[in-house]
């Protein structure tokens, strides 16, 4: 039969030997005949338009190393497009992390660095945060000195900078943005004063 068995009753052992013996047999047969032709046969040839071999790993190990540049321009980008603020708290937190490896596991109410770090730390509820003078008056969190005069309020609370002429550039945005927070503010006031008067 087609698949090493006999013909006629035989046992489920002697069936599964039989099939076992053609299988080895045809790859055997097959081993040979890669031999015979060689291993120039199983290895895939690409060429391009003009007939030439390309060497495939060669192309690979290009197309790996263009990916790699793309990555990295693409990481440079993204370090480019953060602004001072950002990394100088990235390396903080790298500089606290690098520090913490030799601090111990208990910090006691005795540790000078905890105490300067809860001494700094701005709280929006504390009543006699007026009365401290800040240390870096007029300067950025960079260091770099602020505008000393009047400057237009934005969203984000960033006061500009001490080369700005005092002149607003914007579109008009951020304005508009406050006015709809008011409007929406002063609508739902009044909503609710509405409802008391019922």
């Amino acid at each position: 039969m087609e698949s090493g068995a006999q013909a006629g009753l035989q046992t489920a052992a002697q069936v599964a030997a039989a099939t076992k013996k053609k299988q080895d047999e045809e790859k055997r047969k097959a081993a040979e005949a890669a031999k015979e032709l060689g291993g120039a046969a199983q290895e895939t040839i690409y060429r391009d338009a003009s007939g030439r071999i390309i060497n495939v790993a060669m192309k690979r190990a290009e197309a790996r190393k263009k990916a790699e540049e793309e990555e990295k321009k693409k990481l440079e980008k993204e370090r480019a497009a953060r602004g001072d603020v950002q990394r100088l708290a990235a390396e903080q937190r790298k500089e606290e992390l690098k520090n913490a490896k030799s601090l111990g596991v208990a910090r006691y109410a005795d540790d000078e660095q905890l105490n300067a770090e809860l001494k700094e730390r701005d709280r929006w509820n504390d009543p006699a945060a007026g009365f401290l003078v800040k240390k870096k008056e007029g300067r950025s969190v960079t260091g770099k000195p602020l505008y000393k005069g009047a400057a237009p309020p934005n969203r984000y609370g960033i006061r500009p900078g001490f080369r700005w002429d005092g002149v607003d550039r914007g579109n008009g945005f951020e304005g508009e943005w406050f006015k709809a927070r008011n409007r929406k503010k002063d609508r739902e006031e009044m909503e609710y004063l509405w409802q008391m008067d019922e």
